[in-house]
């Protein structure tokens, strides 16, 4: 289901274009997760939450600046699952990144 908040042509038809692109529907979900990745040696960690998530990755707020292809290990807060992802979005601001899980798995989230 998309939800429409902007009435302007191009941009309805520029959003319908990205659903039909993406592999897997989304779903608004929140989840806690802390994100670890390798820096220079050294283990690296910050907390995040998803905006949303799919089969295959998540939309998530992340407390750290992330650049783009890094490799990174998401794992629930909650229920201590782990999933190796990697960095495919960042947005201008440092805190919204995209994530696509190596090895898609719908159960990852706990979702039904």
């Amino acid at each position: 289901m998309t939800i429409m908040i902007n009435k302007d042509p191009a941009a309805i038809a520029l959003q319908e274009r990205w659903e039909r692109l993406r592999s897997h529907k989304r779903i608004i979900s929140r989840v806690k997760l802390l994100v670890e990745w390798e820096q220079g040696g050294a283990k690296e960690h910050a907390n995040a939450v998803t905006v949303d998530v799919s089969h295959s990755g998540c939309m998530a707020v992340v407390g750290a600046d992330l650049p783009l292809h890094k490799r990174v290990r998401l794992i629930q807060q909650e229920t201590g699952r782990k999933a190796e992802a990697e960095v495919v979005w960042r947005s201008h601001e440092a805190w919204d990144a995209g994530f696509e899980l190596v090895k898609p798995d719908a159960t990852f989230w706990g979702l039904r």
